[in-house]
């Protein structure tokens, strides 16, 4: 290996991982030069950075294609006006993309007396400091007995030939416990919205507290830690093919005399699968 050119080096280590290339750097100062190189980083970089980078609500300042990946994994982006946010997973560089309220299609949301649409930042801390948003506008229920929560992001978008799950991150403001289940689903679709694979709809719980809540059924929510709350809604794969993933939270007509209320939308995270 020491006989090795050093651009021989950077391109074995670019088909491995940016685990694996951080710990050949301790190898030997050869493989630590070609462990720096922008050849190396640039294959663990998305193949669409250049145009993500574009995008973003501040210029991205990077001295290096090393510096620009930890850069992606530790500060999430904000795009497009602030309506979506992007960061690297940074064990695989898998993308991890979260779409504010304005990227999504919300029954009634043009409707004040329903939805407090696309609130501003400062709308959160009347009433709570240790939420840390990360888009840039927030959607808030008034009484509502059917809520719908559609959202569609093209594949391509994504990191290719990866599963994803999808979260709804929200919280309830009032925590009250008759809150029935909703119906999550996660479907890829093409053109003409002809589905090419199988819906598979499932209960979702969004209080943990809810009357109507079983432990053996559907998807519960969860903290995050963060101050939010969040609830899976399916998972999908990438492919190579132009798709649409499309995601789907809707009430269901056995429960419209209860009502939803206080709910305050962040978005939805569309997370890769993987080891940590």
């Amino acid at each position: 290996m020491r006989d090795l050119p050093e651009g021989c080096v950077s391109h074995i280590l670019s088909r491995t991982s940016p685990r694996d290339a951080c710990r050949c750097s301790l190898v030997s100062s050869k493989f630590r030069l070609a462990a720096e190189s922008d050849t190396v980083w640039e294959s663990f970089l998305p193949w669409q950075w250049p145009d993500i980078i574009s995008r973003s609500v501040s210029p991205v300042q990077f001295s290096s294609k090393k510096a620009l990946y930890f850069h992606l994994c530790q500060s999430p982006l904000l795009l497009d006006q602030g309506n979506k946010s992007l960061a690297l997973d940074k064990v695989s560089g898998k993308i991890r993309c979260t779409l504010g309220t304005k990227e999504l299609s919300i029954l009634w949301d043009d409707d004040p007396v329903v939805w407090n649409g696309n609130l501003p930042l400062s709308y959160l801390f009347p009433f709570v400091i240790p939420f840390k948003p990360r888009l840039l506008n927030v959607s808030d229920t008034n009484d509502v007995s059917y809520l719908r929560i559609r959202a569609r992001i093209q594949a391509k978008l994504l990191s290719p030939n990866t599963t994803y799950a999808a979260y709804l991150i929200y919280v309830h403001r009032y925590g009250g416990v008759k809150h029935p289940p909703m119906r999550a689903s996660v479907r890829l679709v093409g053109e003409g919205d002809e589905t090419k694979v199988e819906e598979v709809v499932n209960d979702a719980y969004l209080l943990s507290t809810t009357v109507f809540r079983r432990e053996d059924d559907g998807y519960h929510c969860q903290s995050r830690g963060d101050g939010w709350m969040e609830i899976k809604m399916g998972e999908f794969f990438t492919t190579e093919d132009d798709m649409e993933v499309e995601i789907f939270l809707r009430g269901t007509k056995e429960y419209t005399a209860f009502m939803v209320s206080g709910l305050l939308v962040h978005g939805i995270e569309l997370r890769p699968k993987g080891p940590k």
